[in-house]
This record gives C-alpha cells, structure tokens and sequence, in this order.
C-alpha cells in the first residue's frame, strides 16, 4: 500500500471558498481506485490542510491526478491556495485497529475461540 501526502497552504479568508471547491476531489478519489481518502487540518496553523489518500498502486493516482475531472477541480480552487503544491509517498508499514485499510488483501483464517 502507498499513501500519499499533500500539503495545502490555503490563503487567508479563503479556507472555506477552498474546501468547498476541494471536497468533489476528496470524495472523487476512491473512483480513482483510492483505498482511503482523508482531509485534515492543523489546529495550531488552520490554513494548512493535508490531503491523505492510500493507494495499491501509485499509477491509480497518477491517473486520478491528471484526470480533466481532478485538473478541473484545481482549477476551480486556483485562486485559494499557495503553489506550488507538494506531495509525498510512504508505504504503508504498520497498521492498527480491524484492519479497514488492508481488509481484503489476503484471506485470513479464522482465530480459534477459547471456551
């Protein structure tokens, strides 16, 4: 798994201008193949937002990115935000909790139940 950072530095009095184009493309991801799709924002700086997404394979976001859909979307939050844009990748190497992240990768057998 592949997760992938963005980070947004969105302009002053303009945050919610930027959410509201953003979102769509949040919310758009998982069509891309997303296996998660996550916004955050800093309490401490709340014109820092990061965009959290996690990928099987990296070309699904390559393709989510490029997509007209996606461009168009950035496009539209143009003027809100500073550039350029970065982002970064780190492979998944730990999880905890059900498993929602990586649930259907492999089939698990059944733990035994102790009477």
């Amino acid at each position: 798994m592949h997760v992938n950072y963005i980070e947004w530095r969105v302009h002053p009095f303009r945050s919610d201008r930027w959410l509201e184009a953003w979102m769509p493309a949040i919310e758009r991801a998982a069509a891309f193949g997303a296996r998660a799709s996550y916004l955050t924002r800093n309490v401490d700086d709340p014109l820092h937002f990061r965009q959290v997404t996690i990928w099987s394979d990296t070309g699904d976001f390559d393709r989510y990115w490029a997509s007209d859909e996606i461009a168009a979307l950035r496009e539209r939050a143009l003027s809100y935000y500073n550039k350029p844009i970065t982002w970064a990748w780190h492979s998944l190497t730990g999880e905890t909790g059900a498993g929602e992240i990586g649930a259907g990768e492999a089939e698990a057998a059944p733990a035994e139940v102790a009477d």
